[in-house]
């Protein structure tokens, strides 16, 4: 059954969750109060990168499946279910920061006429629903409407992969006719592919969401910890991984060793959750050291590469890679900040690149001392040592030859194992994994042509 939906908030999950319900049959409203943001989303224009999005995007509005507008009021009158997917942002304090969930309230309780189906996706703490069935108790009786937790999912840079394969779809709530509405909406992606279903307390569905984030950067922390040890001892951490993830108790996934977890979830959930349970005198010591971790390893390949040169001073670096992953241009707790401000510290002379996210990194990294260029050529021209921070695809074909032609050193610090360590070696150059040992060259060699037939790629 198509249904009228409004999704106030068009940030990451507001956006794939809107364009993607208005892709599976249903009339889509999406509310935003930055009338610029609404005015290019009504040409097709997308606020942020991500794979795939535009296309549906743009589809919807060709369908008149999806609107965009800034009348909040008018939205609430027109539509029987109500999504708020608006952002939760850290406080000064680590807690959670309610205040435009609570405007959206504010709007739909006072534009109430009929029963509505609230579906709140945006992260909230723990208790948060039941807090706001107590305070607009006197409006929801009136008209009987219910409130419904429901995480979202959805990794920046497979979003809209994973809008339409989910793994599984969990609804907090305390009516099961309202639980029935929320499982018809995803019909097309969720029952149709035999997804499971947790129908469960609010409580419980707000505590899923923040266990899921805080078990999963715990797992990144672990395995990040694991290769600083695999480099001294001189163990391989790619091997590590595989033979632990063997073990079905543990998995593969999210056993990738790197440069320290990024993105806008992680840190904000692990102090949001860590706060909350502060405010009700539970002590989660574990969940809080997972932030102490990972700030030593988003710093720690610009450390690496200080020992490498014996000095940063006037040394040119060039940094690849700027978003904390690939596919997306959100740069939210890159180590690209960390690196490249120990590397201006030093008294590097740096330069960055990234494909994707090179705007919004000067946005929001106001310090002097660095320079953007337009190509990995132009970054890694003349350099002294290469940092690779993102996996961007690009970046896998760089070769041997490619950087023996464009730079003055022969030092890389490759965060992501992306590169076939040996070949580089056999080059001339002193390459450094993550969780690897050291390979230093056999011998300097200016020329790799006898020893790698590769082909120059221009990247």
């Amino acid at each position: 059954m198509k249904k009228n939906i409004a999704v106030f908030g068009t940030g990451y999950v507001g956006l794939v969750t809107a364009a993607g319900l208005a892709d599976i049959g249903h009339n889509v409203t999406a509310v935003d109060i930055d009338q610029r943001k609404i005015k290019e989303l009504k040409k097709g224009y997308l606020p942020f990168y991500e794979p795939g999005l535009k296309k549906i995007v743009k589809s919807a509005l060709t369908t008149n499946k999806i609107n965009f507008t800034t009348d909040s009021d008018e939205t609430v009158s027109k539509n029987e279910l109500i999504i708020i997917a608006v952002g939760t942002p850290e406080m000064s304090d680590g807690r959670a920061d309610l205040s435009q969930v609570r405007r959206v309230f504010d709007c739909i309780t006072d534009n109430m006429v009929q029963k509505k189906t609230i579906v709140i996706k945006s992260t909230v703490p723990p208790g948060t629903v039941d807090k706001l069935r107590e305070e607009y108790a006197a409006e929801l009786d009136v008209t009987n409407s219910d409130i419904i937790f429901c995480p979202e999912f959805l990794r920046e840079g497979s979003a809209v992969h994973d809008f339409y394969h989910p793994e599984r779809l969990v609804i907090g709530c305390n009516n099961l006719d309202a639980a029935k509405i929320v499982d018809d909406i995803y019909y097309p992606v969720a029952r149709k592919m035999d997804v499971p279903v947790l129908k469960c307390s609010t409580v419980s569905a707000e505590m899923i969401k923040y266990g899921s984030n805080v078990m999963l950067a715990s797992r990144l922390a672990i395995i990040n910890e694991l290769a600083e040890f695999s480099e001294v001892v001189g163990g391989d951490i790619r091997d590590v991984a595989i033979g632990m993830g063997l073990d079905s108790r543990i998995g593969k996934n999210y056993m990738k060793a790197g440069p320290g977890f990024g993105g806008s979830c992680f840190e904000k959930d692990i102090k949001g959750i860590a706060k909350a349970a502060d405010y009700h005198g539970v002590n989660l010591g574990l969940v809080n050291e997972i932030l102490v971790s990972n700030e030593h390893q988003l710093v720690r390949p610009a450390m690496r590469l200080e020992r490498a040169l014996g000095s940063l001073k006037s040394k040119n670096i060039a940094v690849l890679g700027l978003a904390f992953k690939s596919d997306t241009d959100d740069v939210r707790n890159s180590a690209a900040f960390n690196v490249v401000e120990y590397l201006i510290e030093k008294g590097a002379k740096v330069k960055v690149h990234d494909p994707q996210a090179e705007y919004n990194f000067i946005k929001d990294f106001k310090k002097k001392g660095y320079t953007c260029a337009d190509t990995a050529d132009d970054a890694v021209k003349k350099a002294d040592a290469i940092i690779i921070l993102t996996n961007w695809k690009e970046y896998e074909k760089i070769t041997p030859e490619f950087l023996n032609n464009l730079m003055k050193g022969r030092v890389i610090v490759d965060t992501r194992n992306m590169l076939d360590e040996h070949s580089f070696r056999d080059c001339g150059f002193t390459i450094y994994g993550t969780g690897l040992k050291e390979l230093k060259p056999y011998k300097r060699n200016n020329n790799c042509k006898d020893l790698v037939n590769a082909a120059i790629v221009t990247v």
